[in-house]
């Protein structure tokens, strides 16, 4: 590609969006044709005398247009054929164009593995069966993958008891659903995932949440909470805590499972990042109270989101209960996507993707720890995000909007509370969704300056 001429003091507003006009144009021109490989943002960077983040941000604002594609390792390419015309996924926030609030892993080795999955697939007399209803629990073959799957956990289940499910936040709604009433009380953390509560507004649930410690959820507040409430049901998650990145010890896992089966009390536990912590890694808190917990997981954050299959094992007298509730909210998960998950999990493919996520998390994680050497964070490893306690004088909402306003979307502590009571002043960063490291790198450069300058950057706010 030649080298770009901009006169960017001609050029009004930004100068990502000065970049993105004139690539647009460049393609629309045919002076850069489909397939060509666009220079890294370094080079580009180096090219025009501008910052990395700024090329990071030019190149996010024409992929969002669906003029390019990239894929780590390989470099950003003019995309062949038009540009989508679908609506995408999430509005982006402008101005920011780097968005580090959501938890996706960064992209790796799935994307050759699905084209290959379904090529085998296409060759097979009797694919033409995954297009007919199934069983509202899954089929029989991918419910022994999802065994095999949580097997990885160091917690041997019956596949009897496993259910396929779209995901985990469909199994966590389908037991939610199959086990309360509108106006029931839920118990969870005082910080949460913050996809329980749409689940549980749409289902007229109050939450309540609890307080934490260090090691977690608080046995003595959750056995208050019971009698306190009248209770009957706690969402949890033990094991890389989202937004915190707590991991129970196995001591508080014990002393939770015993207050549950001491008060009749079911536990969701959400155990999507469990995985990642290495196999076995740390038991699930299922493991402790088998006959109280619903375990929920899915191949989300390990593999790929897209592919939307998760698994859920409740006690065995709740499997009807439960796959009545997935009857009801979609009839059965996609029993192709269950069968990519499947042939996956059972040809090691699925291995190789974790192991390949993993090193990428690692290598995510460090740029993490490098760019935010001294400052109060939780990082562990395997954690795909990073949570950021804020120094004085920054409140979380006011970081959140100038880090918006130099360019870099992360999430707030206040995103994450159940109920009214204080929240710390933290941030969750999320270093898996930009596609390429150099725009995470550019991120995180911009979130320690204003660290660094706390006091000039605070004055900005009007």
């Amino acid at each position: 590609m030649t080298i770009l001429d901009i006169d960017f003091e001609k050029q009004p507003g930004p100068k990502y969006r000065a970049i993105a006009a004139a690539l647009s144009e460049a393609i629309a021109n045919g002076d850069l044709s489909a397939g060509e490989r666009l220079p890294t943002q370094r080079e580009l960077a180096w090219q025009l005398g501008v910052t990395v983040g700024t090329v990071s941000r030019a190149y996010a604002e024409i992929e969002r247009r669906g003029l390019l594609s990239g894929e780590i390792g390989r470099g950003t390419y003019v995309r062949s054929g038009p540009p989508t015309q679908d609506l995408p996924m999430r509005a982006p926030a402008p101005p920011a164009a780097i968005d580090l609030t959501l938890n996706f892993p960064a992209p790796g080795e799935e994307r050759r593995a699905i084209a290959e999955a379904l090529t085998q697939m296409a060759e097979d007399p009797d694919i033409g069966a995954l297009l007919d209803y199934q069983p509202d629990t899954g089929l029989a073959g991918h419910r022994a993958a999802g065994a095999a799957w949580i097997g990885r956990r160091g917690w041997p289940v019956d596949p009897e008891r496993v259910i396929v499910t779209a995901g985990a936040q469909h199994g966590i709604v389908a037991a939610l659903a199959a086990l309360t009433r509108p106006g029931d009380r839920i118990l969870t953390e005082r910080l949460t995932y913050q996809g329980i509560k749409p689940a549980s507004a749409m289902l007229g649930l109050r939450l309540e949440g609890l307080p934490m410690d260090a090691q977690g959820l608080l046995p003595d507040a959750f056995e208050r909470a019971i009698g306190d409430s009248g209770a009957r049901l706690i969402y949890c998650m033990p094991t890389v805590h989202n937004p915190t990145t707590i991991t129970m010890p196995e001591d508080r896992k014990r002393d939770i499972a015993a207050v549950a089966i001491r008060h009749d009390v079911t536990i969701i536990e959400d155990d999507i990042y469990g995985i990642l912590l290495g196999s076995p890694g740390p038991v699930p808190l299922a493991t402790y109270a088998p006959d109280n917990t619903i375990y929920v997981t899915s191949l989300s954050k390990a593999v790929a989101p897209g592919l939307r299959i998760g698994f859920a094992v409740p006690p065995q007298e709740l499997v009807e209960r439960i796959g009545s509730a997935v009857r009801a909210s979609c009839w059965m998960a996609a029993p192709l996507m269950a069968d990519v998950a499947a042939r996956w999990i059972q040809n090691g493919t699925a291995d190789r993707i974790l192991e390949n996520h993993k090193i990428v998390s690692e290598r995510r994680r460090a740029l993490a720890l490098r760019y935010l050497e001294g400052r109060s964070l939780d990082a562990p490893a395997g954690s795909l995000h990073v949570w950021l306690h804020l120094p004085e004088p920054w409140r979380a909402a006011e970081f959140v909007a100038v880090a918006q306003n130099r360019g870099v979307s992360v999430a707030p502590a206040e995103t994450f509370a159940v109920g009214r009571g204080n929240v710390p002043h933290s941030v969750r960063i999320c270093l898996g969704t930009p596609r390429e490291e150099a725009t995470l790198e550019a991120g995180l450069i911009t979130i320690a300056e204003l660290l660094q300058n706390a006091d000039a950057s605070l004055s900005m706010i009007v």
